[in-house]
């Protein structure tokens, strides 16, 4: 869809829009805003429940552990130095709010996973998915919520807990997502290499607008340690932005230089999020 059909998907609450157009980089040829600073441990694991934290070179029981879609949250360390951003004229399904750049920034955390639902009641009590979305399990992504109630749960979590939880910047998001590739997608050009399912990096349909998000983590991740940067449910920055496509949407749309924008009054059940961690 074009912006204003996806605004009208939006305001009702359909079941699913998507734009390649959108949220400008602004600043993206710069620099990063101050990033974490660097770190030894590539892994954090997060107690949502007490604010306990705890350092790991490795989690080999990442897909396989529920207590990582629940109270625990696996936090990756992105490297930092310089990475690409946007995209070439002439690639595929290029917008012109996606002018090629370099951003040069430190290392940080970020979650592995969207959050699921069983998190964000953790992180705020609520669940705000269930006027649209009420079937399916903890595991799946958390949606419904707005800009303004995402960034405010996770600064009175962050405030009551001692540990810094954020939506990423616009250009944090899509240095993770890429993963270090300069590509259309992280796994390169075409976007048919995504494989046959469940092996692909990505879950959508094609722009089929019946089914919804599969659980966190289903596909494979990519090669910083992320799952779900394509696909499954859009996901917020910090900018007001929303990043990497759904489960509704044609791979065209699931790039990483491709975005979109809410209102921060608006939530949409094709919409979630995932969080920085800024020791």
């Amino acid at each position: 869809m074009r912006r204003a059909a996806f605004a009208a998907a939006v305001l009702a609450l359909a079941a699913c829009g998507g734009s390649a157009g959108g949220v400008g980089m602004g600043g993206q040829s710069g620099a990063f805003a101050p990033a974490t600073a660097a770190t030894t441990a590539s892994w954090q694991v997060l107690d949502l429940a007490t604010g306990a934290i705890t350092p790991a070179q490795a989690l080999p029981s990442l897909a396989g552990n529920p207590a990582l879609r629940d109270r625990l949250l696996a936090l990756r360390l992105v490297p930092g130095g310089s990475a690409a951003l946007g995209s070439a004229a002439g690639s595929l399904a290029r917008q012109d709010d996606e002018a090629p750049g370099i951003a040069q920034g430190a290392p940080r955390y970020l979650a592995a996973f969207e959050l699921t639902r069983a998190q964000w009641r953790l992180i705020a009590g609520t669940s705000p998915w269930t006027a649209t979305a009420p079937g399916g399990g903890d595991d799946l992504p958390a949606t419904g919520m707005t800009q303004a109630q995402a960034q405010a749960a996770l600064a009175a979590w962050s405030a009551t807990h001692g540990r810094r939880l954020e939506l990423p910047l616009a250009w944090e998001w899509e240095v993770a997502a890429r993963a270090g590739s300069a590509t259309a997608f992280p796994w390169g050009e075409d976007a048919r290499a995504a494989g046959a399912r469940p092996h692909a990096l990505a879950w959508e349909t094609g722009g089929a607008t019946t089914g919804g998000p599969a659980p966190v983590g289903t596909r494979l991740a990519n090669a910083f340690g992320l799952h779900d940067c394509v696909g499954n449910v859009w996901e917020m920055t910090a900018d007001g932005g929303m990043r990497g496509g759904a489960w509704c949407e044609s791979l065209a749309l699931c790039r990483p230089a491709n975005r979109d924008q809410l209102p921060p009054d608006t939530g949409h059940p094709a919409v979630g999020l995932r969080v920085v961690y800024r020791p």
